[in-house]
C-alpha cells in the first residue's frame, strides 16, 4: 500500500489469493502421517481391548503431536509433554462438567445446564489464546485444547467416567510424544536445517525482485520472518557449524537487497548487515507472560474479545436449545485465537462457513456408512491426514476435513437421524461466524493501535535499561562495589528470570548515570496525538539527570545482564512488528500518521542490537555512541 505523501505500508494477502489459492507450504507429508498414526495408534488399540470410546479420548490426546511439528528435536519433546500435559487436564474438565450436565439432565434439570459447559470452554478459549499469544507459540494456538474439553463432556453421555477420560487422553499424550520423537530415528533433515533452507529461498525471491516493485514491503517482511525463524531454531538446537555460516551469508545478501531496494540504512538491513544478526534465545516463560499482563497487550485483547464472542454465541445456541453449544465456541475459537487482525479473521470466517457446509456433505456421506470401531478410527486418521496437508495452506479445505473429524468424535460411534444433526451444526457454525465476527469489528475497535503504541513504548523502555547497563559510570561503580553483598535482581514491572539473568555483574547494586536517561518508565501509553507528531529536527541535549517526578533508582536496585536485555529487546522489536502489520492491515490511515515515529524506534533498537553483539566487557561501546542513543531515546520518549 503506497501513499503520494506517506510511507509505504505492509498490506494484507488479496481476498482472492488467500480464499481459493493453494501458496506452497513445504514438506507437509512427514508431519501428516506422523499426526495421523499418533492420533490412530491409540485408538486402535483401545478399540482392540473393547473400548471405542475411550479409544476417541486417545485420539484426542495424540493432538499433541501437532505441537511439536516444526521444533528442534531437543525441544520438541518438552512442547508435546506440555500439549499433552494440557490436553488431558482440558478433557478431564470437560468430563466433570459432562457428568454434572448430564446428572442434571436425568434429574429433570433444564437445557440450561449446558451453560456450565459453555463456561468451561469459554475459560479454556481465553487461557489458552492468552497463553499462546504471551508465548508466540504460533499454529495451532488454543483451538485443541478447546476441543478436547468440549469432547470429554460429550463422551461422559456415553458412559465413560471422567478419570478413565483423563487416562485415555493421557494414553493419546505418550503416543504423541513417541511418534513425534520418532523422526529423529530417521535421519530426516532436521527442523533447523528446513528453517535455514527455506530462509535461503525467501532471500533469494526478495533479492530477485526489482527495486520499485510492488510486492517487495509485504516479501520483506516475510523473509525477515523467515530469517529470524532460521536462527530461532538454531539457537533452539545449539549449533554453530557450517549450517550458521550459511545463513550467515544469506543474510547479507539480504542487506545488501534491502539498502538496494530502499536507498538508505534502512534499520532491517542495520540488523541483518552484522555477521550474526540480533536473534538471541528467547526470554524466559516468566518474562513473556508477565509482560503480557496489560489490557494494552496483544495477548490480553485477543483473551477478551475470545471471551466475550464465547460466552455470547454459547449462550445463543443454549437460548435456541440446538444440543451442541460446544460447536459454536469452537467457531468463535477458530476466528479469533490469532488476534485482533481484522482482515485475516474475516478471512477466516468466510473459509469456516464454506468449509463448514462442504465438510457437512462429507459428513453426512460418512455418517450414512455408520463406521464403528476400527472402521471409525481409520477414517479418522484419513480426516487427520487431510487435515495436516492442507490446513498451512488453506484452512477453508482444511476445515472440510475438520467437521467431520469433530463431528464423528463427538458422537461416539452413536447414529441416528442425520437431518437435525445436520441442521443444528450449519446453524451453531452460522451464529458463531456471526457472533465471532461481530466481536471482531465492534469489540474494542481501536485496540489495534494500543498494541502498537504499548508495543513500541516496550522498545525504549528496554533500549533505556540496555543503555544503564552499557554505561561506563556503572562499570566503574560496579567495580568498587565489587564486595557488596549480592541484590537480588529485580526491575519494576517485569522481574527477570533468574536463570536468565547470567553473569557476575547482574547481582551488583546500580545507580544512574547522570551523563544517560533513565530507563523508560513503565507509564500508561501515551496520546495519540502526541505518539502521531514527528521527531524534533534539531539535536537534543544529553539529559543531565532523570526527568521531572521520576525517582532516582535505589542503591540496591539492579537491571538484567546485556545479553538478557537484548533478548527482551529483541523479542520487543518482534512485537513491535507484528503490532505494526495489524495497525496497517486494520486502519492503513491511522498507521500511517504513526509510522514515522514506529521506525525510528526501531530503527534506534536494531542499531543497538547490531552494536552490542559482541562481549561489550571485552569490546565496549563508545561513549560517543552511547551519547547519541541517549539523545535519539530522550526525543522519542
Amino acid at each position: 500500500m503506497v501513499a503520494p505523501d506517506g510511507p509505504t505500508l505492509p498490506s494484507p494477502a488479496p481476498a482472492r489469493s488467500v480464499l481459493f489459492g493453494l501458496p506452497p507450504a513445504g514438506r507437509r507429508l512427514p508431519g501428516a502421517a506422523r499426526a495421523a498414526l499418533a492420533f490412530g495408534a491409540p485408538a486402535l488399540v483401545a478399540v482392540a481391548l473393547g473400548h471405542e470410546q475411550q479409544g476417541l479420548m486417545a485420539a484426542t490426546g495424540a493432538l499433541a503431536v501437532i505441537f511439536g511439528e516444526g521444533q528442534v528435536y531437543r525441544r520438541r519433546r518438552r512442547v508435546i509433554g506440555a500439549a499433552a500435559l494440557s490436553l488431558t487436564i482440558s478433557a478431564f474438565a470437560g468430563g466433570l462438567t459432562g457428568e454434572l450436565i448430564h446428572q442434571r439432565l436425568d434429574a429433570g434439570g433444564t437445557h440450561w445446564w449446558q451453560f456450565v459447559l459453555v463456561l468451561l470452554m469459554s475459560a479454556v478459549a481465553v487461557a489458552s489464546t492468552f497463553v499462546n499469544s504471551a508465548l508466540r507459540l504460533g499454529p495451532p494456538g488454543g483451538f485443541f485444547f478447546v476441543l478436547a474439553a468440549g469432547v470429554g463432556a460429550l463422551i461422559t453421555g456415553h458412559g465413560v467416567p471422567p478419570g478413565e477420560v483423563a487416562l485415555w487422553t493421557a494414553i493419546g499424550g505418550v503416543s504423541a510424544l513417541l511418534v513425534g520423537m520418532s523422526a529423529a530415528l530417521t535421519r530426516a533433515h532436521p527442523p533447523e536445517e528446513r528453517a535455514v533452507g527455506a530462509a535461503i529461498a525467501a532471500v533469494d525471491d526478495y533479492a530477485a525482485l526489482p527495486p520499485g516493485d510492488p510486492d517487495l514491503v509485504d516479501a520483506r517482511y516475510a523473509t525477515v520472518m523467515k530469517v529470524q525463524t532460521a536462527w530461532a531454531l538454531l539457537d533452539d538446537a545449539r549449533r554453530a557449524d557450517g549450517l550458521a555460516a550459511t545463513l550467515t551469508g544469506a543474510q547479507r545478501t539480504f542487506a545488501r537487497a534491502l539498502r538496494r531496494n530502499s536507498g538508505t540504512d534502512d534499520e532491517s538491513a542495520l540488523l541483518f548487515d552484522t555477521g550474526r544478526p540480533a536473534p538471541t534465545p528467547r526470554p524466559s516463560l516468566r518474562y513473556r507472560l508477565l509482560r503480557s499482563l496489560s489490557p494494552d497487550s496483544h495477548a490480553m485483547v485477543s483473551a477478551n474479545r475470545i471471551g466475550v464472542a464465547a460466552l455470547l454465541a454459547g449462550c445463543s445456541t443454549v437460548a435456541l436449545d440446538l444440543g451442541r453449544p460446544d460447536w459454536a465456541v469452537l467457531t468463535v475459537t477458530v476466528l479469533l485465537h490469532q488476534g485482533p487482525d481484522r482482515v485475516r479473521g474475516t478471512y477466516r470466517g468466510m473459509h469456516r462457513i464454506g468449509g463448514t457446509a462442504l465438510g457437512l456433505v462429507l459428513f453426512a456421506a460418512l455418517y450414512a456408512l455408520e463406521p464403528r470401531n476400527w472402521a471409525l478410527v481409520l477414517i479418522l486418521m484419513a480426516l487427520q491426514f487431510a487435515i495436516e496437508m492442507f490446513v498451512a495452506r488453506n484452512y477453508g479445505l482444511a476445515v472440510v476435513f475438520i467437521t467431520p473429524l469433530a463431528l464423528l468424535m463427538g458422537g461416539g460411534g452413536q447414529y441416528g437421524d442425520i437431518l437435525p444433526v445436520l441442521r443444528d451444526r450449519l446453524l451453531e457454525s452460522v451464529i458463531g461466524v456471526v457472533i465471532g465476527l461481530a466481536a471482531l469489528w465492534a469489540v474494542d475497535r481501536r485496540a489495534h493501535r494500543r498494541v502498537l503504541l504499548r508495543n513500541d513504548q516496550r522498545v525504549l523502555e528496554v533500549i533505556g535499561h540496555l543503555l544503564h547497563r552499557l554505561s561506563p559510570g556503572r562499570a566503574r561503580r560496579e567495580g568498587r562495589a565489587h564486595s557488596a553483598p549480592p541484590a537480588p535482581p529485580h526491575r519494576a514491572g517485569t522481574p527477570p528470570d533468574p536463570h536468565d539473568v547470567a553473569g557476575p555483574d547482574q547481582e551488583r547494586p546500580a545507580r544512574p548515570d547522570p551523563q544517560l536517561p533513565p530507563p523508560a518508565p513503565r507509564a500508561s501509553t501515551p496520546p495519540e496525538a502526541e505518539l502521531g507528531a514527528t521527531a524534533p529536527q534539531h539535536t537534543a541535549p544529553t539529559p543531565t539527570g532523570p526527568p521531572h517526578g521520576t525517582r532516582p533508582s535505589s542503591p540496591r536496585e539492579t537491571v538484567p545482564g546485556v545479553s538478557a536485555l537484548r533478548r527482551e529487546l529483541e523479542f520487543e522489536l518482534m512485537g513491535s512488528t507484528l503490532g505494526a502489520i495489524d495497525a496497517a492491515h486494520n486502519e492503513p490511515e491511522w498507521a500511517r500518521a504513526h509510522w514515522t515515529r514506529h521506525q525510528r524506534i526501531r530503527r534506534l533498537g536494531h542499531e543497538v542490537l547490531a552494536a552490542t553483539r559482541q562481549d561489550t566487557e571485552i569490546e565496549p561501546v563508545d561513549s560517543a555512541q552511547l551519547g547519541r542513543w541517549s539523545r535519539s531515546l530522550a526525543e522519542l520518549a
